[in-house]
């Protein structure tokens, strides 16, 4: 690849590797998706479906293996983002900046343990390692099904199927793995289910009328 590629390759997983940190800075502030007040949804949700555009279009531009390098550059930014985060934060701040330290603990590494009477500030591990493994997988799996359907489709219905898929299974897997292990009753996780499903739905139309529109040179 020459230098102009490489370029292009850095830009591409430093944008898709923001969409996934919008991801995590949001995913704990929900908002209400009708006016009885029933479902309900992280503004996480709303920003993940860009990914899979976005990882789409890189696909069209770059072609399958150079975004599948980049789904896994765009994972392990992601990771080494939290572990600089979860650093930093674990560094004794002054006093002037005692509650911006606060609300960057509240939302990057709430959970703590002590050693030596010395707090330690850590994030919510479980979620980290199960987002992180599904925007992998599932973002693999929408390429490679776009590869196989596109030659013998439409690539309007291979975009849906391929976002569809992946998209249901994702959501289906990360909603139910962490209300679960949340404790979160049952009849909560239908709620949470039928919300995210909801927005699955819609998403995927309207990515899909986005990508039918857009040119990809």
């Amino acid at each position: 690849m020459n230098k102009k590629g490489n370029n292009n390759g850095i830009f591409l997983t430093i944008i898709l590797t923001f969409f996934i940190v919008l991801c995590h800075i949001f995913r704990t502030k929900n908002i209400y998706l009708e006016p009885n007040h029933i479902l309900e949804a992280s503004i996480s949700c709303i920003i993940y479906p860009f990914t899979f555009l976005f990882t789409l279009l890189i696909n069209k531009k770059i072609g399958f293996n150079s975004t599948h390098k980049t789904i896994i550059k765009s994972s392990l930014l992601f990771l080494l983002f939290v572990i600089l985060i979860t650093l930093l934060n674990n560094i004794t701040s002054t006093k002037d900046t005692i509650q911006f330290d606060i609300i960057l603990k509240q939302l990057f590494t709430p959970n703590t343990f002590i050693i030596k009477n010395h707090i330690f500030y850590y994030p919510d591990i479980l979620s980290i390692i199960v987002f992180t493994l599904l925007f992998y997988f599932s973002h693999t799996i929408l390429v490679v099904l776009y590869e196989a359907m596109e030659p013998f489709t439409y690539s309007i219905i291979a975009y849906f199927l391929a976002m569809f898929i992946p998209y249901t299974l994702d959501t289906l897997c990360y909603v139910t793995i962490m209300d679960v292990f949340k404790e979160v009753e049952f009849n909560k996780i239908i709620l949470h289910l039928t919300s995210n499903f909801v927005l699955v739905i819609i998403f995927t139309i309207l990515l899909t009328l986005i990508f039918k529109s857009k040119k990809v040179n």
